[in-house]
């Protein structure tokens, strides 16, 4: 075969739609785009999703608008129950169950369920298992490891406001402390008030003995007088 013989595939190349071009081309009056409105004059188009003022579909079914987690990542589920297939003693991996046609391929990460019981003793090394899941390997005498770390999120809100909250005294603790707080106010202005009347009365008896001394010689020097 040579360059010239070479031919486009049936069907990939096709004669483009001649508009206005009388209607024995099939688009010939009105070029397709039938008789009189919005759509039929030039310029402006309505935009995507317009549906003539009333309420579009987007709005009218919110719900169903969602979003795609890009980052989710999907498991692979494998039953407790279906390793039982497998001998006392054996590995299980992504690769052992794709060979038992237990799961599709072997590159994808796979997550052992804890439906059924197991009674085999078996070690098994996969992305992910349920806590359950693996007490019950564990409890048969099998070893139950997961290949991946488990991610903890970083929720910066959630952990800002739990530090808040642990700050804060819960209400009625704060309620005691203002209980105790106003108790110890008063216990001061008690306090002060026992001193400045122990002070009073001090100063009001050193008073009398000063002028205890000055009353007899003031009756000596009447009887003086009347010398």
């Amino acid at each position: 075969m040579q360059a010239h013989e070479l031919k486009p595939a049936r069907g990939s190349k096709q004669n483009r739609k001649r508009i206005g071009r009388g209607n024995a081309a099939g688009t010939g009056t009105y070029s397709g785009r039938g008789l009189k409105g919005q759509k039929s004059r030039s310029g402006r188009k309505p935009r995507r999703h317009f549906e003539g003022g009333q309420t579009r579909l987007m709005r009218r079914l919110p719900r169903r608008r969602g979003f795609i987690n890009h980052f989710r990542i999907e498991y692979q589920p494998v039953n407790l129950r279906d390793l039982e297939r497998f001998d006392d003693g054996a590995d299980v991996t992504n690769e052992t169950l794709k060979e038992a046609g237990l799961i599709d391929s072997a590159k994808k990460p796979v997550k052992i369920l804890a439906t059924g019981e197991i009674t085999r003793k078996l070690s098994v090394r996969v992305e992910r298992l349920s806590l359950a899941a693996k007490e019950k390997i564990e409890a048969a005498g099998g070893t139950a490891e997961e290949t991946t770390e488990r991610k903890v999120r970083s929720d910066r809100r959630g952990a800002a406001k739990r530090r808040r909250r642990k700050a804060q005294p819960a209400p009625a603790e704060a309620a005691d402390e203002g209980k105790k707080d106003e108790g110890k106010a008063k216990a001061k202005k008690g306090e002060a008030k026992a001193e400045a009347e122990n002070g009073g009365a001090e100063s009001s008896g050193q008073a009398e003995e000063t002028a205890a001394p000055d009353a007899p010689e003031a009756g000596k020097e009447s009887e003086g007088d009347g010398d």
